[in-house]
C-alpha cells in the first residue's frame, strides 16, 4: 500500500554516486535525508490525523486506530533500484491478530472477522474506507515539486564543493 513520491530516479542514483565520491557524502546525505522527511512529515501527519479519526465503537483490547497511526512513516531511499520518498502504511502483527490492518480499514470493500463471543459468525466491518489514498494523493504534484528542489538544492551543493 506505499504510494510512490519519487521523482526523476536516475538524477538521484546519480546524485548519490557524486555523494559517495565526496569526503563528507555522509553530512551531505544526512542533510538530503533530513530535508526529505521534513517535506513529506506534514502528509504523514494528514495521514495520522485521518485514521484517529475513524469511528470506533469501543473494544476491550489494543487501541487499532493507534496502531495503525503508529505504522504510517516516511521512508527515503537514496540509493539502488528503486530511490525516491514513500509514505507507507507497514503492517500491524501484533494488533489483535490484525496483520493487515491498513490495507482493510482503508479498503471500500471492508473485511470480515469472527464475532467476539461466537466464533461460528462472522461479521463484516468497514473501516474508513480511503484514509490513507484520499490524504496522500491530495497534494501530490506539491510534492514532487518541493522534492525537485530538495535534490537541486543538493546538486548545486555539490557543484559548489567542485
Amino acid at each position: 500500500m506505499p504510494v510512490d513520491l519519487s521523482i526523476d530516479e536516475r538524477r538521484l542514483r546519480d546524485l548519490a554516486r557524486a555523494m559517495r565520491s565526496e569526503e563528507d557524502g555522509k553530512e551531505l546525505r544526512k542533510d538530503l535525508t533530513k530535508t526529505a522527511r521534513n517535506v513529506l512529515n506534514p502528509t504523514r501527519n494528514a495521514v495520522r490525523a485521518a485514521i484517529k479519526s475513524m469511528p470506533s465503537r469501543g473494544h476491550a483490547g489494543p487501541k487499532l486506530r493507534s496502531a495503525i497511526a503508529g505504522k504510517v512513516m516516511v521512508q527515503i531511499r537514496q540509493s539502488g533500484k528503486y530511490p525516491g520518498a514513500v509514505i507507507r502504511a507497514k503492517k500491524t502483527p501484533n494488533v489483535r491478530k490484525f496483520r493487515n490492518a491498513p490495507k482493510r480499514t482503508n479498503s471500500r470493500s471492508g473485511w470480515f472477522h469472527p464475532s467476539i463471543g461466537n466464533n461460528a459468525v462472522r461479521v463484516h466491518q468497514r473501516g474508513k474506507p480511503g484514509w490513507f489514498d484520499d490524504e496522500t494523493k491530495k497534494d501530490r504534484r506539491k510534492y514532487r515539486r518541493e522534492m525537485r528542489g530538495v535534490i537541486q538544492r543538493a546538486e548545486a551543493r555539490l557543484r559548489r564543493k567542485v
